[in-house]
């Protein structure tokens, strides 16, 4: 289903449908903060951890809204900030609002307070904050169609290369306890596929001011790493809750974060480095 329909119809939202700076892959964004902040928190509440969801999700869709807005709001402020300096900002005024409630808290919840404020922040940082650079590589950037297809390129290139790797040649396996069943060939695989994906996006987009082949390859290298590590973090939250997915909402992939647990570890990396190298010149 992924590959015949996903795919494609991926392809044509961003060739032929990004208009209003990609405003369709944004909002698809906030679906999935939506489902990843019922998740995430699902997984504190099988700990006995439990938090404000509702709050919870407003102030993480309403950070990728701010950054989606970011080269509008910047000519607001004096010396317009960037869009990557509003997005930081987001991230931080957004954590303070987390935090600030805790503030006037009552005496009887004062045993699970420390509990709750942890996962309260990580819940918007995870879902909110590294959500919302999602929203930057989809609406900030000012070339629109290759910072998206370098990104997903990069990313599910790693999986897929994990994946054909890990069935075809994955002899030795349980070399992480989090996720036993990954192998070497795998992880080696994954992280081929990101590097051959930056070579790829190398020749397809020579305005993106990539410079000479070895800046790709440093860039591709890192994201492989990366990616590969999204994916074990939120085994971990996995194997901490107990559960096997964080949810069924997706037929044979489990939940939104089983799906998009990397691109959220391997967004802000992509942002960080392409601003660090100078590709895609952003908006503001």
């Amino acid at each position: 289903m992924i590959f015949f329909f996903g795919v494609p119809l991926f392809i044509l939202i961003v060739l032929y449908a990004s208009f209003e700076r990609s405003i369709l892959l944004a909002f698809f964004v906030c679906i999935i903060q939506f489902i990843a902040v019922r998740e995430a928190s699902a997984l504190f509440g099988a700990k006995g951890i439990h938090v404000d969801r509702a709050y919870l999700t407003i102030l993480s869709i309403l950070a990728s809204v701010v950054v989606y807005l970011a080269p509008l709001l910047s000519g607001i402020f004096p010396l317009q900030p960037s869009s990557l300096e509003i997005l930081l900002a987001t991230g931080v005024t957004g954590s303070l609002a987390v935090l600030a409630p805790y503030a006037f808290a009552r005496r009887d919840d004062f045993e699970a307070l420390l509990h709750t404020m942890a996962a309260s922040l990580f819940v918007f940082l995870y879902c909110g904050v590294l959500g919302s650079f999602l929203v930057y590589i989809t609406s900030c950037f000012g070339q629109q169609i290759a910072p998206v297809f370098a990104f997903t390129l990069m990313s599910f290139g790693n999986d897929s290369m994990a994946w054909l790797s890990g069935v075809t040649l994955g002899r030795r396996r349980g070399l992480v306890a989090v996720s036993p069943a990954k192998s070497l060939a795998g992880f080696i695989g994954g992280f081929l596929g990101s590097i051959a994906a930056g070579i790829i996006a190398y020749v397809l987009f020579p305005g993106s001011a990539f410079g000479s082949l070895a800046a790709i390859l440093v860039v591709s290298a890192i994201m492989g790493v990366t990616v590969i590590t999204g994916d074990l973090f939120e085994s971990a939250m996995k194997r901490s809750a107990g559960v096997k997915d964080s949810s069924s909402i997706v037929p044979g992939r489990g939940g939104v974060l089983d799906s998009f647990d990397s691109l959220l570890f391997s967004a802000p990396v992509f942002v960080l480095l392409s601003a660090l190298m100078g590709f895609f010149p952003p908006l503001m």
